[in-house]
């Protein structure tokens, strides 16, 4: 029997937005769509909904392991990424300067210092992300120029 790579490709989409899928879904589960300001609301919002639609579009090219399901799911994939990178930049920013809170609601606004290794791992795995996109993305542009 041949190996497969649309499924395995499928799986590691599958498995790496499961990671954000649940962390949005504790975010929203722990009131954060009260806590934070209803733009940011929204950030997280959408995010939980583009996490959830790659997750469904990963199973469903896992489920048929043909290349032509990919491209739906990899779109997807690009654009969470994106908004994650927004959100954790927002939350960031937010934790940091003279912006301190202002992506929370006033009435849940403090004077603690924040977690600062938090702050730092969140800001390093969203640069992460973004690099291996855009690295990813210039692969993928360039394979399509060269087979033109």
């Amino acid at each position: 029997m041949k190996w497969n790579w649309q499924r395995t490709y499928a799986a590691i989409v599958g498995l790496g937005i499961w990671v954000l899928l649940i962390r949005t879904i504790l975010m929203t589960a722990q009131g954060y769509l009260s806590i934070f300001v209803p733009w940011v609301a929204g950030l997280l919002a959408l995010e939980l909904l583009l996490n959830a639609s790659v997750f469904l579009s990963a199973l469903w090219w896992w489920l048929g392991a043909v290349a032509s399901r990919a491209t739906l799911s990899l779109r997807l994939t690009a654009t969470a990424i994106v908004v994650h990178a927004i959100r954790v930049a927002v939350f960031v920013l937010g934790r940091t300067g003279p912006w301190h809170d202002f992506d929370v609601r006033p009435i849940h606004r403090t004077s603690s210092v924040p977690e600062w290794h938090w702050v730092i791992f969140a800001a390093i795995l969203a640069t992460l992300s973004l690099v291996i996109l855009a690295a990813v993305w210039r692969r993928l542009r360039a394979h399509r120029t060269s087979s033109i």
